[in-house]
């Protein structure tokens, strides 16, 4: 039976699983949603935030500040000014970047779900693991209760999430490609409802048997691309038509 410590999912882990970099606050370059659900993880992005800003203000403002000294005409007078602009640049990129990262977030929202449920399956360790020191210190003498079933269901949901997290790492990579396919396997069973429409009010001659043929080629090619369509086949596409 699998200690407690095994059955926790650590960050290390979900880093390797998901190939991003994971924390409380984020996954890879994206906000993780579940942060405006807990003020400790609101708090630690506050302050996240507060440092980032304070990069771009420190790369604006020099930056800035150089290039309107190599102005012609620049005087002092004009400092003030120039140092409120360039921290306006620096507040509206800080404001850009935030948007992007709320944005990726959005793209990864499988991600965001199952890195939810692996903090419930942490938390549910934790909190095993507190009443098990709880029981340590009791002055009673009650009998041990078994934990074997808890501790098989909590190695079972451990292996469902590292399986799920390892398929949407392998989605994710490869969307573009599976919407591709996807959009290629809808071509060509509109192409087939097309043939056998064609087919069917064809007349008794010799362009018939063109369109029969042209028919058996649309089929062969959906059964052999459906080989490479595992989720949903082209037969089912087809069929539905």
């Amino acid at each position: 039976m699998p200690s407690l410590t095994n059955l926790r999912i650590t960050e290390d882990e979900l880093e390797r699983l998901t190939g991003l970099d994971i924390s409380d606050t984020f996954m890879g370059r994206a906000i993780r949603p579940s942060v405006l659900r807990s003020r400790r993880r609101l708090r630690s992005l506050l302050m996240s935030e507060v440092l980032t800003l304070g990069l771009f203000i420190i790369f604006c403002l020099p930056v800035s500040l150089v290039i309107a000294r190599n102005l012609p005409g620049f005087t002092g007078e004009d400092l003030g000014k120039f140092l409120a602009i360039s921290l306006g640049i620096a507040v509206g990129l800080f404001a850009l970047w935030n948007g992007y990262l709320w944005q990726r977030g959005k793209q990864l929202t499988q991600l965001s779900h199952l890195l939810d449920q692996v903090d419930r399956h942490n938390e549910i360790i934790d909190a095993i693991a507190l009443m098990e020191e709880l029981d340590s210190v009791r002055a009673n003498n009650r009998e041990p209760v078994d934990r074997q079933e808890i501790f098989q269901a909590l190695d079972a949901t451990r292996s469902s999430l590292i399986c799920a997290l390892t398929t949407e790492r392998i989605v994710r990579k490869h969307q573009k490609m599976i919407a591709k396919r996807a959009e290629l396997a809808e071509a060509i069973a509109q192409n087939l409802a097309m043939l056998q429409t064609l087919q069917e009010n064809a007349t008794a001659n010799e362009y018939g048997q063109f369109l029969t043929e042209a028919l058996s080629i649309g089929i062969i090619v959906q059964q052999e691309l459906s080989e490479f369509m595992p989720s949903e086949s082209l037969s089912n596409r087809w069929s539905n038509k």
